[in-house]
């Protein structure tokens, strides 16, 4: 009996130390919280300082010569615009000096753009600061982009856009002006969404009646249910009324499509018909419309971006719709984004929209 009890004793000495690394392990986990949505959540570096400047602003370090050469490339490459009330850029394209760069090392958007040969600040200290490797690779292809997030602040994206030569810099610069806009327009959108996704999100079980459901915040409230209509539509809006902040309308439409008839006409036309039944007569205007092709939510289909109008109520602002045909279930899918902001720009209030509303999944 003696032996057996120092036995027992000597296995509990050996376990006590293995169920205290696991109690800790346990506390070091964060648990996910249900009721939010943590995609973007990773997107922030917070081993790094805060980063500065406007979401919009991006600064551009590039050599006089080089400057002269490619400013009007890289202006209509970033400061692109779309037409909605009134004209808005995506991106406010700002040049810096580079006698300056240790103080906008921490900014959001940087891009430094220079070449291997030119005796320029700029490019002499691209080609002193980027690893080897880019180097190489530079000279053997002519030029490249290169990429970095988080490089010097936790939310930071900073581009290098390095040419063998200045002609080959021209010529990799206008190769990859829609990649460059891509970049900095999927970073943009990011913001947004994380921006957007700090708070709670709507249940799932809300979802629960429809045959789609999404990952929208809990600040939105339902503003149409039509369930005979196939329409839903849900509205952030301020508790006291107050112009300095938007209204901002996230809706949906469905109905049966034996064989895909989804386009630009349709998307037009359904848009018109639900919204002058379920919005008191708005309306959108053909000729104030831009209509594109469109991937949303992994769906090949369409967009319409432009402004709205109510004549009756004196009021307006901005929207885009999304259109696309779901093979599997045979349907037709609309998706609308709708802002109503006299007091300031409708874009980055339908990048955030758009960011909520491709969280869309068919069930």
């Amino acid at each position: 009996m003696k032996n057996y009890y120092h036995l027992l004793k000597s296995l509990l000495l050996c376990l006590i130390p293995l169920l205290l690394l696991l109690v800790l392990a346990a506390c070091g986990k964060t648990s996910v919280p249900a009721d939010r949505y943590t995609k973007y959540d990773k997107m922030l570096d917070y081993s790094k300082p805060l980063a500065f400047g406007e979401d919009e602003d991006v600064y551009v370090l590039c050599g006089k010569e080089n400057w002269t050469a490619l400013e009007a490339t890289l202006r209509a490459t970033i400061e692109r615009t779309v037409s909605l009330v009134y004209p808005e850029k995506y991106f406010n394209l700002i040049p810096v000096e580079i006698k300056d760069v240790a103080s906008y090392l921490p900014y959001k958007n940087l891009i430094f753009v220079g070449d291997l040969a030119s005796a320029d600040e700029v490019s002499a200290y691209m080609r002193s600061s980027l690893a080897k490797d880019y180097i190489v690779r530079v000279r053997q292809t002519g030029g490249d982009l290169f990429i970095a997030k988080n490089h010097n602040s936790r939310d930071q994206i900073v581009l290098y856009l390095l040419g063998k030569d200045s002609q080959s810099l021209i010529d990799i610069t206008r190769l990859q002006e829609n990649s460059i806009f891509s970049l900095l327009l999927k970073r943009l959108t990011e913001r947004k969404a994380y921006q957007a996704f700090r708070g709670k999100i709507i249940p799932p079980k809300f979802w629960k009646p429809y045959p789609f459901s999404m990952k929208v915040p809990d600040t939105f409230r339902l503003y149409s249910n039509d369930v005979k209509g196939r329409f839903l539509s849900l509205l952030y809006r301020a508790r006291i009324p107050d112009r300095s902040i938007p209204d901002k309308y996230i809706s949906v439409y469905y109905e049966d499509m034996p064989v895909n008839k989804v386009d630009a006409d349709w998307a037009f036309n359904k848009r018109l018909e639900i919204w002058k039944t379920h919005f008191d007569g708005d309306l959108i205007r053909k000729d104030k419309l831009r209509s594109e092709k469109f991937k949303f939510a992994g769906f090949e289909g369409y967009r319409l971006i432009g402004s709205w109008e109510n004549q009756k109520m004196l009021i307006g602002g901005a929207f885009q719709t999304m259109v696309f045909w779901h093979e599997k279930t045979k349907r037709a899918y609309l998706v609308d984004n709708m802002v109503f902001f006299p007091a300031g720009e409708k874009l980055p209030l339908l990048l955030e929209l758009h960011a909520i509303s491709s969280t869309l999944e068919i069930n």
